[in-house]
């Protein structure tokens, strides 16, 4: 064996540092520039109440005689305009344990607080009152830090260093918040014995540059005692100094002047869309071990999920639903009947905890006899039973819509933290979710409507759609009669099918009781009082609800002598539009279709007459992604309005939302239209 590969192989035993340094010279801690101190507006966006003026990121790998870590060092910089933006000053730095006893370590953390004072600068140290730690579950803790003494003008600068026995996870780093930065820069220096494969996302450019060398390292032994040795040192082996060469891959990520992320309406969650970039590991190849490769396919993760105590074998443990299992079968004359069973079963009797997990909590039948626990516990439950009735059911791995979009090609568990039911009925595949108390046993829970899922099957699996055609469906009735007090009372008649169903369920069951629900209404419509209500089909989660009442209404008229003038959309009119920005460059989610109709009748007092309608309207979205129409009539002293809303399709990329918030715009100034009625 040549010394070199002695040295190599001797390499755990003794503490090396990866020299190469991330370029920190264009911000310094505690240098602050002029510039940033006399600062009193973002460059590039004026209305912004603070921006990031710098953010450096560097990761490098460390060795130790027992272990091999990475050590990552954050420095921010932050200028505040606005009393608005002091919430900036709060930090949440997350690190991960496992139940081995490893876990990251915070160290070096240092911030100070910046004030112009009499034309001094004047520096407000942080101190450890401002900073707690706390767990936040059994993965992870989290060290808050609340920057003190923050003003109108404040800079505020943190910096801190994480080190992790993770070397599978290297620290992403994320280049866009919600207020604008000048400068984010992000270093990583991998050397030659790990390889990562790396991605960005978001719709921010990002420039990487990559730069591999060969490096001279340089470590130092400690001395040792060999009592076996034998020479003039009496078995001594004395401290050396080892030189040696590797290959280090030094990326570097930048961007420059990157906009606020605005947080508008029909997004998943802003991390789909913030730009960031990403690490996994692929393979490792140590001088003194042979080359492995952690990338796996779906076949082997399928495999490992089947077999695992808490995911396939514990579907074997169903002998607690025989008793029920037996029932639903002689109820059942189809096999549809038997999974609706099965899934309302499942939904009464447990109780979901707010938890999502992949993978059961301990033992499915643990759970059921709880009745309660995570989704995964609910869920595997569902379709253990399904197959104890005889049905055809899977496990479809999911990623919550709060949790982000799943990538096809990343083959990680890591991505999903969800499990579904997949049953097949009459060769289709019906997806069941038995964690909301709200939906019925052929709807998804809106947050597991997420682009697509995985089959979990012996074998290769499948990619499963988790997106819906099925509507929230509402229909608004109401007869209303106008007095010469220009109040308007009459009946109204409401009616919400599928998706709108599950809505009005889950606002009503929100509230304590019935009570709290009809103020909470009457606050809804604004200035409405409501009596004589009933309600239909609340508990029937397959039928439509119809919401019947007697509703008066004020402050929907104004008088000006002989005239006055309506709006005829009394109830839920559009007010304004919900796309703020000119431009947006990630796409507009609606989750699901809408469809939405009003007819509404208001006779007007005797003594007036209609003297002039709204036009009618009638605007379509190109390839039918939407519609709107808007059309008023008369038959005498009765005043009419037909109203359709309806957006079909689901998903709109950045490019058609110019096109959809001009659609919004018709719509909210169509609605703003009144009727003009005169005293005759």
């Amino acid at each position: 064996m040549n010394l070199l590969k002695v040295l190599l192989t001797l390499v755990i035993l003794f503490t090396i540092t990866i020299c190469t340094h991330a370029n920190r010279d264009r911000m310094r801690f505690g240098k602050i520039d002029q510039s940033e101190i006399e600062m009193t507006v973002c460059p590039i966006d004026s209305n912004a109440g603070a921006v990031v003026l710098g953010a450096f990121g560097y990761t490098e790998f460390k060795i130790t005689e027992k272990d091999i870590f990475t050590e990552f060092n954050r420095h921010v910089r932050i200028k505040i305009f606005n009393k608005e933006s002091f919430e900036k000053g709060n930090f949440s730095i997350y690190l991960y344990k496992s139940r081995s006893g490893n876990e990251e370590k915070l160290m070096g953390l240092k911030g100070v607080v910046y004030n112009l004072k009499d034309g001094k600068l004047e520096k407000t140290k942080l101190k450890k009152d401002n900073i707690f730690k706390e767990e936040l579950n059994s993965n992870h803790n989290v060290v808050k830090v609340a920057m003190p003494n923050i003003q109108e003008g404040s800079i505020l600068e943190l910096s801190y260093l994480i080190q992790s026995p993770y070397i599978y996870n290297l620290q992403n780093w994320r280049f866009q918040d919600d207020i604008p930065t000048l400068y984010s820069e992000y270093q990583v220096d991998v050397i030659e014995w790990y390889h990562y494969k790396n991605w960005t996302e978001g719709y921010i450019p990002i420039e990487k540059t990559q730069n591999t060398k060969r490096q001279k390292f340089s470590f130092r032994t400690e001395a040792t005692i060999n009592p076996g040795l034998g020479g003039a040192n009496g078995g001594r082996v004395p401290a050396r100094t080892v030189d040696f060469d590797a290959e280090v891959t030094q990326m570097t990520y930048t961007a420059t002047n990157v906009p606020a992320f605005k947080n508008e309406p029909h997004i998943t969650t802003p991390k789909d869309y913030l730009s960031s970039v990403q690490f996994e590991l692929q393979s490792t190849r140590y001088p003194w071990d042979t080359y492995k490769n952690y990338t796996t396919d779906w076949q082997t993760l399928n495999k490992k999920l089947l077999d695992g105590q808490n995911f396939g074998l514990t579907l074997n443990n169903d002998g607690h639903l025989k008793d029920i299992a037996e029932s639903i079968v002689a109820q059942s004359a189809t096999p549809e009947q038997k999974a609706c069973l099965a899934y309302e079963h499942i939904n009464n009797k447990m109780v979901w905890d707010g938890t999502y997990r992949t993978q059961a909590g301990s033992s499915i039948r643990k759970a059921y006899n709880d009745s309660k626990g995570h989704s995964s516990d609910i869920n595997l439950n569902l379709i253990a039973l399904c197959r104890k009735i005889g049905l055809q059911a899977d496990p479809v791995l999911v990623s919550t819509r709060d949790h982000g979009m799943v990538r096809p090609g990343l083959i990680s568990l890591s991505q999903f933290n969800h499990v579904i039911a997949a049953v097949i009925i009459d060769d289709q595949r019906l997806l069941m979710d038995a964690t909301d108390v709200n939906c019925p046993y052929n709807l998804l829970p809106a947050n597991s409507l997420n682009g697509k899922g995985r089959l979990v099957i012996q074998g290769e699996g499948e990619w499963v759609d988790l997106y819906t055609q099925t509507a929230e469906k509402e229909m608004y009735m109401a007869n209303l009669i106008m007095d010469n007090e220009f109040n308007l009372s009459g009946s109204l008649t409401y009616k919400a099918d599928d998706y709108g169903a599950v809505q009005f369920r889950k606002k009503y069951n929100a509230r304590e009781n019935e009570e709290s629900f009809i103020t909470w209404l009457e606050e809804e419509i604004k200035d409405a009082k409501i009596s004589d209500f009933k309600m239909e089909n609340l508990d029937s989660l397959s039928q439509p609800v119809v919401f019947k009442a007697n509703i008066s209404l004020k402050n929907r008229i104004n008088a000006a002598g002989d005239m006055a003038f309506l709006n005829p959309k009394v109830i839920n009119r559009m007010v304004e539009n919900i796309f703020k920005r000119e431009e947006r460059t990630y796409p507009v989610d609606y989750n699901y279709p809408i469809q939405k109709q009003f007819v509404i009748r208001i006779t007007v007092p005797e003594g007036y007459a209609v003297d002039e309608l709204p036009e009618k309207m009638a605007v379509a979205l190109p390839n039918n992604a939407g519609k709107y129409v808007f059309v008023t009539a008369t038959q005498g002293r009765t005043i009419q309005l037909t109203n359709q809303y309806h957006i079909n399709q689901t998903i709109f990329p950045g490019t058609e939302y110019a096109t959809l918030k001009k659609f919004n715009e018709m719509i909210v100034g169509k609605e703003a239209e009144q009727v003009v009625i005169k005293k005759i």
